[in-house]
């Protein structure tokens, strides 16, 4: 028996031991390149559930484990995230209400309980299915994106969960979430408003888009100045030094042009979320319902005007009037932005210990999921029509 009890303290000692080297390294992933994904959550049930169970071998019969089958193009990253946001989700994983260990290792495939695909490249399937494991899709890119390539096809009759940012999908999973503020805190603004002295900037870095959006940011021009950085313009500011620009911007200028490169359902990216964050005006042009899924009187949709003159006329008006100005930042009193990322995995967790998902079979029709029947899901179409209605 005491040679029993010195086992299982020696192995609760090895298992401290590997959760601390875990958690070393994921602090040292806030640094480097995202190149694999630890099984974070394993180590609070080993250390936990196992060992203080009395069992000489652990066991993760009170696991569930998400796989990421597939990975972004181009990338290291699996989540299709910055490195330092990916690496915080999995330091906090360990929080979630139940234990799910979260891999990217092959060689598991036969102990997972889901296997998540990323965007629309090639899905490459495990050679066996088993009856107890679900396929998810999940992406962030839209629909005439997916469209686009030549392996959705193969998604036919593959999968049965959708992960993505349609309030349609069987897990939403957004850029961003709006939750409220838990603090009493009044906001108080950090900028101030007579050193905004530039009206509109522009990052952006397809200059030629499905949505058209240059024809409409190009005919604003004309009537108020527009400052474009990136690939499309003459300032730049580098990825790697997008923050320290983002916040330049909210120091100099009045208005963000948040337009989106798709005109699609639901569809609002980081475009809308990071000015957000920052005490500059989203001007808005996009697919997505921003009245529902944006804080209260914190966007101008320019979809709201006529034309791109009446716009620019409200916008210089606007920033004429500090108390009017101010009046799209109240928000942040009772709102905050956080990351979709952060909330996703957990519930998944949570679903599959639970048994709450859906119980669909695998979509037959994947392609026409995305866009519709008819191309729905998307309306590229809305800045020619408008350039046709205002004449301009």
């Amino acid at each position: 028996m005491t040679a029993r009890c010195s086992t299982y303290s020696a192995m609760a000692t090895v298992g401290f031991l590997i959760c601390s080297l875990v958690s070393i390294t994921l602090s040292l992933l806030y640094f480097t390149e995202l190149r694999w994904l630890p099984d974070v959550s394993r180590c609070r049930h080993y250390v936990s559930s196992e060992f203080q169970n009395g069992d000489a071998e652990p066991t993760v019969n009170n696991t569930k484990m998400i796989m990421f089958w597939t990975r972004a193009a181009n990338t290291r990253n699996w989540l299709s995230f910055p490195e330092n946001e990916t690496t915080r989700f999995l330091a906090s994983l360990t929080k979630c209400s139940r234990d799910c260990i979260l891999t990217s290792d092959h060689s598991k495939f036969r102990q997972a309980d889901m296997l998540l695909f990323y965007r629309s490249e090639k899905p490459d399937w495990p050679k066996r299915r088993y009856a107890n494991q679900f396929y998810a899709h999940y992406t962030l890119e839209a629909p005439n994106w997916l469209h686009g390539s030549q392996y959705l096809h193969q998604y036919d009759g593959g999968i049965n969960i959708t992960i993505n940012f349609r309030r349609d999908a069987d897990f939403y999973f957004p850029y961003n979430l709006v939750l409220p503020v838990t603090s009493n805190a009044v906001y108080q603004p950090r900028i101030a408003h007579r050193n905004k002295t530039k009206m509109v900037v522009w990052p952006v870095s397809h200059c030629i888009t499905e949505s058209r959006r240059e024809y409409y940011a190009h005919e604003l021009s004309k009537y108020i100045d527009v400052e474009i950085y990136g690939a499309c313009g003459r300032h730049k500011c580098s990825k790697a030094k997008h923050r320290p620009c983002v916040m330049q911007w909210e120091a100099e200028f009045m208005f963000y042009l948040s337009f989106e490169n798709s005109i699609c359902e639901d569809y609002i990216t980081e475009k809308t979320f990071v000015p957000l964050q920052y005490e500059i005006i989203p001007v808005v042009l996009g697919g997505g319902n921003y009245s529902r899924d944006t804080p209260p009187h914190s966007v101008i949709n320019a979809r709201d005007f006529k034309s791109p003159n009446e716009l620019a006329n409200y916008l210089i008006l606007l920033a004429a009037d500090e108390q009017r100005y101010r009046s799209y930042f109240q928000w942040k009193t009772h709102y905050q932005i956080v990351g979709g990322i952060m909330l996703f995995l957990c519930r998944l967790c949570e679903a599959l210990h639970e048994n709450k998902l859906p119980l669909h079979s695998a979509r037959t029709h994947y392609a026409e999921y995305w866009l519709g029947v008819h191309g729905e899901k998307c309306d590229n179409g809305l800045v020619p029509r408008m350039r046709k209605r205002g004449k301009w």
